[in-house]
């Protein structure tokens, strides 16, 4: 294909003007995803500089901000280079293969666990009333493990094995916070989904997963660039659902839950674009 004369390939130039979700905030969430996609798989892959930059310059970012991504991410720990010749190229470490293989495996689980004994994990939590930093903390750190609050000082998981998990973010918060952690039953059917209710707001999230469906399911990529960039979009929009996602089990979940709907449209687009994506990334890695 012929060079555009902006640098650019006829269909990268597509890519460009394609309509698709408001990308992220951060250059380094983008490129960590395209290294899960195209460099993970194979223990002996790597990418040029180069094409690192021209991939996440089809999403829009600028090559200062790519740049920055890929020598945040060397340092760290999860990216080194190799030079050869004036050209540098970049493969993973153990450690950063470790971090993107379990991110991927959470980015392509399978749907929520299908039986659940009715056991909650519950915290008990007293922080000092000055201490409103401290407060945000342990919000955002129980809400990133899936915690629900139904009121005040109190949070608690339908998943009692993350109690480990809590007792980590409690202890890396310091004395101040002061929590009893219980484990309790709720065997009413209208009570436990009260309960839901007050410590998720489940509709919203359900109300998410239905547009993310809607959306995607519309999309149809024309060539190699735009299948390469919808796709890293498709995986972003899905990470952040799920990380707002907590996982709860399906006798909690609405019995229509647009999560699964939306979980195989995903599975369903990754695989169908994958062929034309890797395209695009392959002819990059090999005009370098």
């Amino acid at each position: 294909m012929q060079l555009a004369g902006n640098g650019m390939t006829d269909d990268t130039a597509a890519a460009r003007r394609q309509p698709g979700p408001a990308r992220g905030p951060s250059a380094r969430a983008y490129l960590l995803i395209t290294l899960g996609e195209y460099i993970l798989a194979n223990e002996s892959a790597g990418a040029w500089t180069q094409t690192i930059i021209d991939g996440l310059g089809l999403i829009g970012f600028e090559e200062k901000a790519a740049r920055q991504a890929i020598a945040r991410s060397a340092g760290a720990g999860w990216l080194v280079s190799q030079r050869n010749g004036r050209r540098v190229r970049w493969r993973l470490t153990p450690v950063g293969r470790e971090y993107l293989a379990a991110a991927r495996q959470r980015l392509f689980a399978a749907g929520p666990e299908a039986d659940w004994d009715g056991d909650w994990l519950v915290l008990l939590c007293t922080i000092p009333e000055n201490q409103r930093n401290l407060r945000y903390r342990l919000r955002t750190s129980l809400e990133w493990a899936g915690f629900g609050s139904p009121g005040p000082n109190m949070w608690l998981s339908p998943h009692p094995s993350r109690a480990a998990e809590a007792r980590e973010v409690i202890r890396s918060l310091g004395a101040d916070v002061q929590t009893v952690i219980l484990h309790a039953r709720l065997d009413d059917p209208g009570e436990r989904h009260r309960l839901v209710s007050q410590a998720w707001d489940v509709d919203e999230l359900d109300a998410r997963y239905r547009a993310f469906a809607g959306y995607w399911a519309a999309v149809e990529p024309g060539s190699p660039s735009e299948a390469f960039v919808q796709r890293l979009h498709l995986v972003y929009q899905w990470r952040r659902l799920l990380l707002a996602d907590p996982g709860l089990p399906p006798a909690l979940l609405p019995r229509d839950w647009g999560g699964e709907q939306a979980r195989m449209l995903l599975l369903d687009r990754h695989a169908q674009w994958q062929p034309l994506a890797t395209t695009w990334w392959d002819r990059r890695e090999t005009e370098m």
